[in-house]
């Protein structure tokens, strides 16, 4: 067949939902689909060649104007297309009778098909109850599915698991002084919240003073939540804070630290073992979970079962279905809005670092819309409207922002990192939608700085969002620099953008060391922070001593040795510098070594001379995931003692490869010590 009579395939679904990468509920079936009406975008619902009525699986002949069949095919499609028609008129006059409201338009319609319905317990606990095709025309109270919920009441859990009688007595003998207890809710509010801001903050403060008066009738599921921020809190606390010695009697600081969290996040996980949670639960129980994760990914533990649970109790509590759908408050509404918004946002980072290892939980959303970017404040209880947003920077606007940032790094990782040969076309199309992030932001934050100053909070928003778009600017154009050739202007471009980006995460790392309004957001300076910065650096490095870069070599020293010394005073509260501080010293040595008797030259030419190598010849870096290409011991050494700058070059460029640089993994770090076993002491500065 030729290709003039090759039919185009068409997308199965409507263009919105195409191009905002939702599911849409009716492909390819007459428009408007049931997505597109509850978003309030009926009008906007059409199909790609949407002239047709439908996608035939084969291409139709047209009827013969003598077939009898052929004007009864015509007729009847123009009935269809004139009911069609009907029914889109139909909706357009209701959006437009209500256009004088256009909050209720976008917040308030209801969905045409219910999903099901909330079961709610005695105890308070939750269970969605989806509603078949079947019972849509029942009595719901006749229904077998609500006839399920039945059995959230009963005295003991399936076998072999049974009620526990626990006396919540015992769980509260484990908190802190009140005293204490207050100050590590204060710390997470003001440090963890702002950035991860999952609770409604005057609920959880009322549910706090409730909790002071009379805390023996505090449920299980909203003690493991106070257990889980306490856990969590603890690892903002500094090594100065005299909280933290009152707190524990060990020894270090960063003992402390360990002892506590442990302790507290312990705790959390038997309150929800004795409030049965593995078959009760309620958006309380959720909210514990999702604390104890985000805390244990800041302090690089492993949370992939937990993950995997909080997603299971999020479908199970109906948080996969937009909460429009249960006339629930704006509260109520928002606070499972975040929810189902964390643990998708949980498994976005989990699989930009791991890839891909199961379906996509975000198949699962029927419909969910993300939170509202609104203040705590400008959500009311009992109102079920929420106000217009503002435009400017508000309490959610780093989880929204961070949530954009995590999908551009999955298509990062899938269509870039994984490929073999990326085209360049592509690499710059992702940097240009970084650079796009970034120019949103700083006009959303900046918006009221011409009024007041910028609050912390927002300061620490911006710097941080910034540095993950650096941080994704860096894996990118790593991967440009690993696959084209040296002289041409795809590597120098991403030569270029790598030194612009590395130098701005070394300030960031700065800013939050030097900071003392930023202090609340220490432990961000010792985690994640640290790891971007320790990735600035190599990158420099390599940058400086390869045949990419000949110019600044004195500047580019300055702000990695500069990086080094504050990574050495934190060695005692941060893993990160514990590792990464002795591997950045001995690379500068050894840089620092190289570099003596050069003025006029710049250190690459010097090298590449010493070496006998040519400006001209791409580096060969060795498979890093390979342990043959690692030296182990300096007989590995190439035999001429000029050659071996250049030897070091390309072992530090090969460990650039992207996929090291997505979390801080163990196993990138024993490759560490593989490398700096092989460079030998007489080449490093005493």
């Amino acid at each position: 067949m030729s290709a003039r009579n090759r039919q185009r395939r068409l997308p199965i679904s409507c263009e919105p939902c195409r191009l905002r990468k939702i599911r849409c509920s009716r492909p390819r079936g007459p428009p408007p689909c049931e997505t597109c009406i509850r978003r309030s975008l009926a009008s906007e619902c059409s199909y790609a060649g949407g002239h047709q009525t439908a996608s035939p699986a084969r291409p139709l002949l047209p009827p013969s104007p003598l077939s009898e069949q052929g004007v009864t095919d015509s007729h009847s499609l123009n009935e269809d297309l004139a009911e069609r028609v009907a029914k889109l008129e139909s909706l357009l006059r209701a959006q437009n009778g209500s256009a004088n409201n256009p909050s209720n338009v976008h917040y308030t319609l209801a969905p045409p098909v219910k999903k099901g319905s909330l079961a709610i317990s005695t105890s308070g606990h939750v269970r969605f109850i989806p509603l078949q095709e079947s019972d849509r025309n029942r009595d719901s109270l006749h229904s077998p599915q609500q006839a399920a919920a039945c059995s959230i009441d009963l005295s003991s859990g399936p076998f072999p698991f049974g009620k526990r009688d626990v006396e919540i007595s015992q769980f509260l003998n484990l908190l802190p002084v009140r005293s204490h207890c207050r100050q590590l809710v204060d710390v997470y509010l003001e440090s963890f919240a702002s950035l991860f801001h999952l609770l409604h903050e005057p609920t959880f403060r009322e549910q706090y003073a409730k909790f002071e008066q009379a805390p023996q009738s505090t449920s299980l599921s909203w003690l493991a939540l106070l257990f889980a921020i306490l856990g969590t809190a603890v690892t903002a606390l500094d090594s100065s804070s005299q909280l933290l010695r009152d707190l524990s009697w060990s020894s270090t600081a960063a003992e402390m630290v360990a002892e506590l969290s442990e302790r507290y996040r312990t705790t959390a996980l038997k309150c929800l073992e004795s409030d049965n949670y593995l078959w009760q639960q309620n958006v309380t129980t959720l909210q514990a979970l999702i604390v104890l994760i985000y805390g244990i990914n800041h302090s690089h533990g492993q949370t992939w079962t937990l993950l995997g649970m909080a997603y299971h109790i999020a479908l199970s509590i109906g948080c996969h279905v937009d909460p429009a759908e249960f006339d629930l408050d704006v509260v109520k509404s928002e606070e499972r809005r975040r929810c189902w918004a964390s643990v998708m946002m949980l498994y976005m980072l989990q699989n930009t670092s791991l890839g891909h290892l199961g379906p996509d939980p975000r198949q699962a959303s029927e419909g969910v819309r993300l939170p509202a970017d609104l203040n705590d404040s400008d959500l009311i209880a009992d109102e079920h409207t929420l106000p217009i947003a503002s435009g400017g920077a508000t309490q959610m606007s780093y989880l929204l922002l961070k949530f954009r940032l995590y999908e551009i790094a999955s298509d990062i990782r899938s269509l870039v990192l994984n490929e073999t040969q990326p085209s360049t076309t592509l690499i710059r199309r992702m940097d240009e939608m970084i650079l796009h992030e970034q120019s949103s932001w700083d006009e959303r934050y900046m918006e009221h700085s011409t009024l007041a100053p910028l609050p912390v909070c927002h300061e620490a928003h911006i710097n941080i969002l910034h540095g993950y778009a650096h941080q994704l600017t860096l894996l990118l154009h790593h991967k440009s620099m690993r696959i084209s050739s040296s002289n041409t202007s795809q590597h120098r471009h991403s030569t270029l953008r790598c030194v612009e980006s590395a130098k701005e995460l070394l300030r960031i790392h700065r800013t939050f060391s030097t900071s003392t309004t930023l202090s609340p957001f220490n432990w961000y300076l010792r985690g994640i922070c640290s790891f971007h910065a320790f990735h600035a650096s190599v990158t420099l490095i390599a940058i400086l001593t390869s045949n990419t870069w000949n110019e600044q070599c004195t500047d580019i020293l300055t702000w990695v040795q500069e990086c080094v010394t504050r990574f050495e005073t934190m060695v005692d509260m941060s893993s990160i510098c514990e590792k990464a501080a002795p591997i950045m010293r001995r690379l500068v040595s050894t840089v620092e070594t190289w570099s003596i008797g050069l003025s006029d030259h710049s250190l690459t030419s010097q090298l590449l001379s010493e070496s006998g190598e040519s400006a001209s010849e791409p580096l060969v870096s060795p498979d890093p995931h390979h342990p043959s290409a690692w030296p182990n011991d300096n007989n590995n050494l190439p035999g001429d003692v000029d050659q071996i700058p250049q030897f070091y070059v390309e072992n530090i460029f090969s460990r650039l490869d992207p996929n090291l640089w997505m979390t801080p993994s163990p196993s990138s770090w024993n490759q560490w010590d593989s490398f700096l076993n092989s460079i030998p002491l007489s080449t490093c500065a005493v």
